[in-house]
């Protein structure tokens, strides 16, 4: 049987629904991919370490409060 739409055109529109699920980009390399993985884990780690210096500083502030 044969289909309604021409062959490449299924195609590109197939490959087009794929570029947009998840947000990714269809063409991005692995390496590109790879470093932005690396970039995200050392960003999230900047964060986390911002709001454990903020934990602590607020539970030295309290401590200090109380004992005065």
């Amino acid at each position: 049987m044969y289909s309604k739409k021409p062959i490449m055109k299924e195609y590109l529109q197939e490959r087009n629904q794929n570029e947009f699920v998840g947000g990714n980009n269809y063409y991005e390399t692995g390496i590109k991919k790879l470093a932005g993985i690396k970039k995200a884990q050392k960003r999230a780690k900047k964060i986390s370490l911002i709001a454990e210096g903020i934990e602590l500083a607020n539970a030295k502030k309290d401590f200090y409060n109380i004992y005065k």
